[in-house]
């Protein structure tokens, strides 16, 4: 699989070597809204990387080399998970190391990129599928849909903070994050019975 995660690295790296440069420049200097467009990007990446294998017809060449389709589907969600959390710890760093030179809490900033690291995970999730079923183009409108849906009840759940319940807000990243990952975990299950079909 490191030799799958390698690859999709590089062909990103050379086809999209500014976009990969704003993902961190908009982490370390944005704060938490732009935090969180540059983890839903991360998200967004595999997606990305199965564009260029549509085109260069990576899948047959796949086939002659000695990887299972269950190593080429995992690479895919590991990498996006990768670049999410990459990009999620960086704006923490900064953060932190901000707000102690500062006198800053981080407070609500970690609750708007813990939305989005569940945002992100909760596309990987639906998107995976639909991509291997459908190909990116699919998967692309997925995306939009799902950007435009987060954004909306991102901007509603900031308003909403406020009057939570301390115990509710406690209990609401756990539950969220629980939830996401069983749900990725059913997802990949779902990739790999739609490419073994």
């Amino acid at each position: 699989m490191n030799g799958l995660l390698l690859k999709d690295f590089l062909v990103l790296t050379k086809q999209m070597k500014l976009f990969l440069i704003l993902i961190p420049v908009m982490a370390i200097t944005g704060g938490a809204p732009m935090a969180s467009i540059a983890i839903l990007i991360g998200a967004v990446l595999p997606m990305t990387a199965m564009a260029y294998d549509e085109q260069s017809k990576w899948d047959d060449l796949a086939v002659m080399m000695p990887y299972s389709r269950k190593n080429i589907i995992l690479s895919k969600y590991v990498l996006g998970y990768l670049c999410m959390t990459g990009t999620a710890v960086l704006f923490v760093a900064v953060n932190m190391i901000l707000s102690v030179s500062q006198h800053k809490t981080l407070g609500e900033s970690l609750y708007v990129v813990m939305f989005a690291i569940v945002s992100g995970l909760l596309l990987i999730a639906i998107n995976m599928p639909i991509t291997f079923k459908f190909g990116t183009q699919k998967g692309r409108i997925v995306f939009i849909v799902f950007f435009g849906i987060s954004a909306a009840v991102g901007s509603v759940m900031m308003d909403l903070i406020p009057s939570i319940p301390e115990k509710m807000i406690s209990l609401l990243p756990a539950i969220s994050v629980l939830s996401v990952l069983v749900l990725n975990v059913f997802s990949i299950l779902v990739s790999f019975q739609i490419k073994h079909r």
